[in-house]
């Protein structure tokens, strides 16, 4: 360690003894021995050269490899075509995180409609965000209120005209925006839109064969055969709005296709366990609520 240090001391001994020292640096031709080049140097001088060449080959290698396509060759840098794509895949998967959430939306409410599973957002939730809240029926406190609200129900029917609208309590209100359709077939009403029973339609009687219309325009999303509710068809309308056609006959359009108001999509029939006579069960979902038909036709 010693040896080490006294040869340290000689080396800075030596250099600041010659640091003042001058050279000179001479190009002579050997031909006729003609000085064609002086150059008249210290250690200083040197140093100081030498730092200045190194500072300056440090900022120009850093200035191409910050503003030119050199900088690709780098560990850590991408390339320009590459880091677009990147970009724009980012832009897709953001796209497609959205879509992949309305789909969710969309079919969490298709499978509510398919389940005659309700929800309905609570009057007094706060605004941060809303609560939801699912039928139950085990439950004997909802049991004695759906009794009172039935009764209560059952006395402004009765004060209404019974040939126009059913009432839905306020406690299981929803808002719906202002629609006006058309009735999907020919016949009488004979059994009408109840929250409280699990109705959430209406039935239209007639004879077997009638013929059924498409309410609105719209797309066919569902055409299903079951033992308990016979053939089905389902139209995905625009605004969330969906059209379920129960216990139909025959049906006259296929999954996907598109239809106009007022368009043939099947026969009356009394497919299905439950049907005795002909005739056509039928709901209107909004937001995956169901609504009250008859408070949207025209004429009603």
């Amino acid at each position: 360690m010693k040896t080490k240090l006294q040869n340290i001391k000689l080396f800075w001994k030596e250099l600041r003894k010659h640091w003042s020292n001058r050279f000179q640096v001479i190009i002579r031709n050997e031909k006729n021995l003609s000085d064609i080049f002086t150059l008249k140097l210290t250690p200083r001088k040197i140093f100081v050269f030498g730092t200045t060449i190194f500072l300056l080959i440090i900022m120009l290698t850093a200035t191409l490899i910050a503003f030119t396509p050199l900088r690709v060759y780098m560990p850590g840098y991408t390339n320009p075509v590459e880091h677009h794509l990147y970009r724009k895949m980012l832009t897709r998967v953001d796209s497609i995180e959205k879509i992949n959430a309305m789909q969710r939306i969309y079919l969490d409410n298709f499978y509510n409609v398919l389940n005659d599973i309700v929800v309905f957002e609570e009057m007094n939730a706060p605004m941060e965000g809303t609560s939801e809240k699912r039928i139950k029926d085990n439950s004997k406190t909802e049991q004695a209120q759906r009794q009172v609200s039935d009764a209560a129900e059952q006395l402004l029917i009765e004060i209404m005209d019974r040939s126009t609208k059913t009432h839905i309590p306020l406690s299981q209100h929803i808002s719906t925006p202002t629609f006006v359709f058309t009735m999907p077939a020919l016949g009488t009403v004979v059994n009408r839109f109840s929250i409280q029973d699990r109705h959430f339609g209406i039935n239209i009687e007639n004879e077997k064969g009638t013929l059924i219309t498409a309410i609105a325009d719209g797309v066919v999303i569902s055409t299903k055969s079951s033992e308990k509710e016979g053939n089905t068809l389902i139209i995905q309308h625009a605004g969330n709005m969906v059209s379920i056609y129960k216990h139909v006959d025959k049906i006259f359009k296929n999954t996907g296709a598109k239809v106009k108001s007022g368009d043939p999509i099947a026969t009356m029939g009394n497919k299905g366990r439950e049907s005795r006579k002909p005739y056509l069960h039928f709901e209107i979902w909004y937001n995956g609520t169901p609504i009250n038909p008859l408070n949207y036709f025209v004429g009603s």
